[in-house]
C-alpha cells in the first residue's frame, strides 16, 4: 500500500477494516503456526502483520476495525436460513480473538461492533456518517457486499496477490452497473456464501442485463411482462416476494446505532510496551510496532 496510490491529494483519510473478513483470511492462509506451548497464533500473526503494514505505509489519521458479534443479526430474524450453510468457527480461531482485540487496542485503533449487526453494517454506518469533502474513506474487505458502498469519497480495497482499488469507475467497468445497483443484481442472482437463493436460471450476467434495463428489482417486478424471453419471463413471475426479501438481506444497514464521531476514530499513539509484551508472549520475534 502507498498513499500516492490510494489518495493522491492531501486529504484526511479514514481506513475501515473488515476484521472478520481479514482474520478468517489470515487463519486459512497461514497454517500450523503455534507457540512452543501449543497456543494457535496463525490468525493473530497474519492479521497483525496486515495492520502494522497499514499503519507503517499509509499513516492514516483515522482507523477502525469492525467486527461481527456471535449473536444472531436482524437478517437471521427475517430469514432463518441466513448463512445456515456456514460451518461454526473453528475452536483454534475462536480462542485467538481476545488477543487480537488486545493488539488492536495497543496499536491505537478503535474496534467497533453492534449487537444484531454485521461488520459490513458497521463499516457502512461509519462511512456514511463521515465520507465527504475533506475526508476519504478506504474500506479493506474481501466481502463483495462492501462494493455497494463505493462512492465519490469511498473506495474499497480488495487484496488477492495485489491490492485492487474499487472506485466508482472500476465497479462500472468490471461489473457493468453502478455501485448502488449491486444490491439489485445480487438480489436476482443470490449470494451462495450467505445462503441467499437467487432466481432459478438467473446468473450474474443475466442479472446485470436486467438491472441495466430496468434499473432495480422493483423495476424488474413491474416490467416482467415486457421481457421478450419467455423462459426468463417465466422464471421471474411470482418471485417478487423473494426478490424484495433478498434485497433487504443484501443491502447494508448504514444506520447502526453506534458511535461514529471522527474524534473517537482518530488513531491514537500506540502503546508499544503493551504490544511488545503480547508479541513476546506469542513468540512473534519479527513483529515490531
Amino acid at each position: 500500500m502507498s498513499r500516492r496510490n490510494f489518495s493522491p491529494e492531501i486529504m484526511a483519510r479514514l481506513f475501515l477494516v473488515d476484521g472478520n473478513s481479514y482474520i478468517y483470511r489470515a487463519f486459512f492462509a497461514i497454517r500450523n503456526l503455534k507457540t512452543s506451548y501449543g497456543f494457535p497464533t496463525n490468525a493473530i500473526y497474519g492479521f497483525t502483520s496486515m495492520l502494522l503494514k497499514l499503519l507503517r505505509e499509509e499513516k492514516p489519521e483515522y482507523a477502525a476495525v469492525a467486527f461481527d458479534l456471535p449473536a444472531p443479526t436482524f437478517r437471521h430474524k427475517i430469514f432463518s436460513d441466513y448463512k445456515a450453510n456456514r460451518p461454526p468457527m473453528p475452536d483454534d480461531l475462536r480462542e485467538q480473538f481476545p488477543l487480537m482485540r488486545e493488539i488492536i487496542s495497543a496499536l491505537g485503533i478503535t474496534a467497533s461492533e453492534g449487537e444484531g449487526y454485521e461488520a459490513d453494517d458497521i463499516i457502512a454506518t461509519i462511512a456514511k456518517k463521515n465520507a465527504g469533502p475533506g475526508l476519504d474513506v478506504f474500506i479493506l474487505s474481501q466481502d463483495k457486499d462492501c462494493l455497494q458502498l463505493v462512492g465519490k469519497n469511498v473506495t474499497v480495497l480488495r487484496e488477492n496477490k495485489s491490492v485492487v482499488k474499487y472506485d466508482e469507475e472500476t465497479v462500472r467497468a468490471s461489473l457493468g452497473v453502478e455501485p448502488g445497483e449491486l444490491v439489485d443484481v445480487m438480489a436476482l442472482c443470490g449470494d451462495a456464501s450467505d445462503n441467499i437463493p437467487g432466481v432459478q436460471g438467473i446468473g450474474m450476467k443475466t442479472a446485470v442485463k436486467l438491472i441495466q434495463r430496468f434499473g432495480s428489482v422493483e423495476g424488474v417486478i413491474s416490467g416482467v411482462d415486457g421481457i421478450e424471453n419467455e423462459k426468463l419471463r417465466g422464471c421471474l413471475r411470482n418471485v417478487s416476494g423473494r426478490l424484495l426479501l433478498n434485497k433487504e438481506l443484501i443491502r447494508l444497514d448504514a444506520d447502526v446505532p453506534i458511535e461514529t464521531s471522527l474524534e473517537k476514530l482518530r488513531l491514537k499513539t500506540p502503546r508499544k510496551e503493551k504490544a511488545e509484551e503480547i508479541f513476546i508472549k506469542l513468540e512473534f520475534k519479527k513483529l515490531k510496532v
